[in-house]
């Protein structure tokens, strides 16, 4: 596992929902990840869909504490998008992937993970694969390679 992972929405609510049906393996590796003083790099967009699922599922209070949890923790940092960013995403993910269903979300993931060269997401959505980085943890699925408009995504 590399020194720095990507944390994406679907693998983080797993790893703190214990109803999840995936909880124990992102759980696992999550503390695997936590001990060995691994970086987490996320965007303020993740951050936002993971407060509102908090939100809904255990009030204001929860999704404040989470707020705080994360911008206190050492271990993570938050990469606010920019237009920029947005921009290079929307050209060189959404753009180039038109047969893929990749959310904005999604592609300004893949640009961060590509421009800071982070190979790993925790993550449970395949798209990820898809954009060529890999699952943590990993994932059974084979899943046909995304083809591309042009240009070389990475």
């Amino acid at each position: 596992m590399s020194s720095t992972v990507f944390v994406d929405t679907s693998g983080w609510l797993a790893a703190i929902n214990t109803r999840d049906s995936h909880y124990h393996s992102v759980v696992t590796v999550y503390d695997d990840l936590v001990a060995k003083r691994t970086s987490f790099v996320t965007s303020n967009l993740v951050v936002a869909e993971m407060h509102i699922l908090i939100v809904r599922d255990r009030g204001a209070a929860a999704g404040c504490a989470l707020l705080d949890a994360i911008y206190t923790d050492p271990l993570y940092r938050v990469v606010t998008v920019d237009r920029d960013l947005e921009s290079e995403a929307t050209e060189r993910w959404l753009r180039r992937f038109t047969e893929q269903r990749f959310s904005l979300a999604d592609a300004v993931s893949f640009e961060i993970m590509r421009r800071e060269r982070i190979g790993e997401a925790l993550a449970l959505d395949h798209h990820f694969e898809v954009a060529g980085y890999r699952l943590l943890p990993g994932s059974d699925r084979k899943k046909p390679p995304a083809r591309r408009k042009k240009g070389k995504t990475r």
